[in-house]
């Protein structure tokens, strides 16, 4: 299956817990399951990006800044304009016409208008394998018998 993961100044963008909810940051030097995305084009040049499991990053208010939150269901605030510029990186323009930017701290916002290098990223594409079919049913059989006590 295939996924992209997202890096600015070298950190991956990734659904992590901050202050008692789900958020994205930019906090990780190394790739791990919270890092994929799977990109889901959507036309006109605009993208979502989808968690393994089914959330889109969704553009969402917080205090006087934006945020990527995940959600359930694409909308309006889940597309993302895909810029690409000449050395190969990509910035997300959401929209509100701000972009997603990765600021030194970690934190992600969507409020800035100009971009530098906290607003570009660079998209690498990781494949991930499938299950193998069998293991799957060995997991659901093992599920069965914890349930009826075998």
């Amino acid at each position: 299956m295939s996924y992209v993961a997202l890096t600015a100044r070298g950190q991956y963008l990734r659904l992590t817990e901050h202050e008692d909810r789900a958020v994205v940051r930019a906090d990780s030097d190394s790739l791990d399951g919270c890092a994929l995305f799977r990109r889901i084009p959507l036309g006109h040049d605009r993208i979502a990006l989808r968690t393994p499991n089914g959330e889109y990053l969704t553009t969402r208010p917080d205090g006087m800044s934006y945020v990527l939150v995940p959600e359930p269901s694409v909308s309006a605030y889940s597309a993302f304009e895909e810029i690409l510029w000449p050395d190969g990186r990509i910035s997300l323009r959401s929209c509100h016409l701000t972009y997603v930017s990765a600021r030194p701290d970690g934190t992600v916002v969507v409020n800035r208008t100009l971009t530098e290098d906290g607003e570009r990223f660079d998209l690498q594409a990781v494949h991930v394998p499938d299950r193998v079919p069998a293991q799957v049913r060995r997991q659901e059989i093992d599920a069965d018998a914890l349930r009826s006590g075998g």
